[in-house]
């Protein structure tokens, strides 16, 4: 007997989750009015709109900056102009990670809740709120698995597996600046009350080992204007912005598969330069990428050995990715009504998703949140108005075959608003909602990463029997009885005569065990 143990070994990339939380952060602000700005008589709409700024990890600890557009629009006496006030707010986090991560991929998913102004006179307003940041932190370990060994009686459960060989990560903001003329039957730019983004379209390839993305976005804009009468007027600017960026990814080649995710991080619109009835769109993006090489090599799910007492040890877990990013669609509506019960004209509608909750049950993964609905309009008899409302949107996805164990992560994004006039100044908002999940197969295949063997501890052979007898449970695992009775599987398939390939044995057969 070879009583020398002698390994062999590969090296698999795996992701390990550092962190999984939802930090709040407080929005405070004392807004006081410049000079230059009109008594506040009555507000209209407040928002706040948060982005990410920028993102660092060093020394176990992720520190993450945050800007807050705070927005707030109003009236003043004797005018139906709308005035806007607009200032950022800056937080910042510092959040402890637990363990080394040499490698970390970051997420933060930004939110506002609870906004609320008050006028604390006429010159100064009150906001408060909550900003929400969904922190994930996952770290890229290269672990030693088991795919051979001979001596000490070792016995290997060997299985084909496909793991993860190379993970590469990279985070880019990307800034698109554009100029355009104004349709001529727009009057020039005037106050912007409100500016939003939309990513329609994303693509992305590698080419001569780096990563090229593109795609395009929709931006839209509400201004105050003086129309050529010189009256005050409203008026919605809507331009799609293409964008490309060549993303460095050091060792990026044709054999991995990319996933890009692409976040708007602000927008921005004033008068262009020159000639008066231009506009400068400013927009910013955030780009997650991930790229990962997948192989397919024999790993060891367990160890025995038939000389001595030995064990499977650092065991490494192989998540079991049922595939990339999927995208499903759904809608939700809302009712509004007028303040008085009349909609003369509709100035601005739009609405925004919170992120979704997931939940298992009877075999489907629901896939639930809401949505706030905001319209800005007058009433027939000349009164502004700016309402608000929620209502819930839902999806389901079924459990893949086989795959009871599964999770799923997803996120959702407004793809569109539309609205239709109703009865007694009712106004419905429907909103197309975009979700995008990942489904995630379970507990994965655990592979051992060394072998624990204790020469000290011999396997005890009883009174020295040449032969036993063993009786099989119900449909028993031919490795799991060779284990039991410490010895080969090779060896009760010869003395039992069992087909080729057999890996079970009916309930209750009585078989040959040597030794």
């Amino acid at each position: 007997m070879n009583d020398e143990l002698r390994l062999t070994s590969d090296t698999v990339c795996v992701m390990e989750k550092a962190l999984d939380c939802t930090e709040e952060l407080p929005l405070e602000r004392d807004i006081v009015l410049p000079d230059y700005y009109p008594d506040v008589f009555r507000i209209l709409r407040c928002t706040a709109e948060p982005r990410l700024a920028s993102q660092s990890i060093s020394g176990g600890r992720l520190t993450f900056d945050v800007t807050v557009t705070v927005r707030v629009l109003y009236l003043t006496e004797g005018s139906r102009r709308i005035n806007c006030i607009e200032q950022n707010a800056e937080i910042s986090r510092t959040i402890d990670v637990e363990g080394e991560c040499d490698s970390p991929e970051v997420m933060i998913d930004l939110a506002c809740r609870g906004v609320s102004c008050r006028a604390k006179g006429s010159r100064r307003i009150d906001v408060r709120g909550t900003v929400c940041a969904a922190v994930k932190v996952s770290c890229r370990r290269e672990k030693t698995v088991i795919t051979g060994g001979t001596g000490c009686g070792i016995q290997l459960r060997r299985q084909t597996v496909t793991y993860p060989v190379k993970r590469l990560s990279a985070y880019k903001r990307i800034t698109v600046i554009q100029q355009t003329s104004l349709p001529d039957d727009k009057p020039a730019l005037g106050t912007i009350l409100r500016t939003g983004c939309t990513v329609t379209r994303t693509e992305q390839r590698i080419v001569a080992g780096k990563l090229a993305v593109k795609g395009e976005a929709e931006l839209e804009a509400l201004c105050a204007c003086i129309d050529k009468t010189g009256a005050d007027c409203v008026q919605n600017l809507r331009f799609t912005l293409p964008f490309s960026r060549i993303i460095d990814m050091e060792g990026l080649d044709d054999s991995f598969t990319v996933s890009v995710r692409v976040m708007p991080a602000g927008c921005g619109l004033a008068a262009g330069s020159g000639e008066e009835k231009t506009a400068e769109w400013e927009l910013d993006l955030n780009v997650f990428c991930i790229a990962e090489k997948l192989g397919t090599g024999v790993g060891v799910t367990d160890v025995y050995s038939t000389e001595y007492d030995c064990q499977p040890d650092d065991m490494v877990e192989i998540s079991a990715d049922s595939g990339g990013e999927e995208k499903l669609s759904c809608t939700a509506e809302c009712t509004l009504i007028a303040p008085d019960g009349t909609v003369g004209a509709v100035y601005d509608h739009y609405a925004y998703c919170t992120r979704p909750a997931v939940r298992a049950e009877n075999g489907t993964f629901r896939i639930s949140g809401s949505v706030t609905c905001s319209v800005m309009g007058e009433g027939s008899e000349g009164g502004l108005f700016c309402i608000e409302g929620q209502s819930p949107y839902e999806a389901e996805v079924p459990f893949p075959e086989g795959c009871n164990a599964c999770t799923l992560e997803a996120y959702a994004e407004t793809a569109g608003c539309s609205y239709y006039l109703g009865d007694g100044g009712s106004i419905k908002v429907r909103t197309d909602i975009r979700i995008v999940y990942r489904l995630f197969g379970g507990a994965g295949t655990k592979l051992a990463g060394s072998v624990k063997l204790d020469k000290e501890k011999p396997v005890s052979r009883g009174n020295g029997c040449a032969l036993r007898l063993c009786r099989c449970g119900d449909n028993e695992d031919i490795w799991d009885i060779a284990k039991r009775c410490r010895t080969t599987v090779e060896a009760i398939m010869e003395d039992n005569s069992l087909p080729e390939g057999a890996d079970s044995i009916d309930g209750g057969r009585m078989i040959v065990i040597r030794g």
